[in-house]
């Protein structure tokens, strides 16, 4: 029997935000879908591939990072999915640029939209790939400043490493090896 997965890219959805810290869960949501082409159907955009016999539904959540539990309970009830069949892509300002976490349960650790999705699912044991977005020095004001900052084009090469490692880990969980 084929298991069904629900990988999410956590993100903003306008394109002013594309290339910013913020959604590099976006980024790594649409390198993992590859040729798999991305459907609107209400607060959501979705796109379906596999990995191996699985089944694996690729979510970009259309609410905003804050609202991102909508989503992501929406197409988890769908598809009668549990949560540890969920994993969330996502950037963590407190890792290094470079590196990539993987956490199987644990708190939201100050992240709105990890936050919205513990509240609607009730639970914290969906798998998260945490990929660092650490300033390179403190940041000075609002932490919302930064993270919506567009990426400098001398990081460009470690962060786009950092989303192939995301998504290879998110290949390795869904095949069972992590």
């Amino acid at each position: 029997m084929t298991k069904t997965y629900l990988v999410v890219g956590l993100g903003n959805p306008e394109g002013k935000y594309f290339r910013t810290w913020h959604n590099l869960g976006f980024q790594a949501a649409e390198l993992f879908a590859g040729n798999a082409t991305f459907k609107k159907k209400g607060n959501q955009l979705l796109a379906e591939t596999r990995v191996g016999d699985s089944k694996v539904l690729v979510l970009k959540p259309l609410t905003y990072m804050n609202l991102s539990g909508q989503a992501v309970l929406a197409v988890a009830r769908k598809y009668r999915l549990a949560t540890p069949q969920i994993i969330v892509l996502v950037d963590d300002i407190y890792l290094p640029v470079g590196t990539v976490r993987l956490k199987k349960s644990g708190s939201a650790g100050g992240h709105n939209g990890l936050k919205s999705i513990i509240e609607l699912l009730h639970a914290t044991d969906f798998v998260k790939i945490k990929i660092g977005a650490q300033p390179l020095t403190p940041i000075k004001g609002n932490t919302a400043d930064y993270v919506l900052s567009r990426i400098p084009d001398d990081l460009q090469a470690t962060v786009a490493q950092s989303l192939a490692d995301a998504v290879a880990i998110a290949h390795d969980v869904i095949k069972g090896v992590k």
